[in-house]
Order: structure tokens, then C-alpha cells, then sequence
């Protein structure tokens, strides 16, 4: 003995659930899911792999301006190797005096 029970569907209901049942479109959306979240090549991992390469890059400009900053000191430095000296280690030659004012 069997029972069959019915439920009544719109038109409209009858063609969404025909068109989630679908096998070709199911296997579309899983495809899509997966290169999307969880594939090497995946959106969030490029999406965060790019704000590594800008943090990089403004890293990298940092540094360069550093870096010439830096040669530019080393640069007054090897001119004026006794100003250097006594600016910063204070020193002085035999029977000077130094005074230091803040």
C-alpha cells in the first residue's frame, strides 16, 4: 500500500525548485564556491597576497629614502670628520674647554 501526498506548487515554485535540482547548475555554483574560497588561487588569498606586496612596497620606499638619507650623513660626516666629533661625543682637543648648552 502506498501513499502518495501532494503538495501543491505555484508555477513559479515548480520552475525554482527544477532549476535548484538541476545537476549541471549544482555543479557549476560547488566549481565556482571552490576556486572562489578554498583554492590556492583563491580570492581571499590573492586578494590578501596583494596587501602583502603594498605593504612591501611602501616598505621598500622607506628604506630607499632611508638608505639616501644615511648616504648624505655619511657623505658630511667623512668631509667634516671633526665637527661630527665634537657635535656628538663631545670632544675636544687638549686645553679647550667645552660647554654644553641645552
Amino acid at each position: 500500500m502506498k501513499t502518495n501526498i501532494r503538495i501543491k506548487m505555484s508555477p513559479r515554485a515548480k520552475k525554482i525548485s527544477k532549476l535548484l535540482l538541476n545537476k549541471y547548475l549544482f555543479a557549476t555554483v560547488v566549481f565556482v564556491f571552490w576556486i572562489a574560497f578554498f583554492d590556492k588561487n583563491a580570492f581571499v588569498t590573492q586578494w590578501k597576497l596583494s596587501r602583502t606586496i603594498d605593504k612591501l612596497q611602501e616598505e621598500k620606499s622607506f628604506l630607499i629614502e632611508e638608505t639616501e638619507a644615511t648616504r648624505v650623513l655619511q657623505k658630511d660626516i667623512m668631509t667634516n670628520k671633526e665637527k661630527y666629533a665634537r657635535e656628538k661625543f663631545f670632544m675636544k682637543q687638549p686645553g679647550e674647554q667645552v660647554f654644553i648648552i641645552k
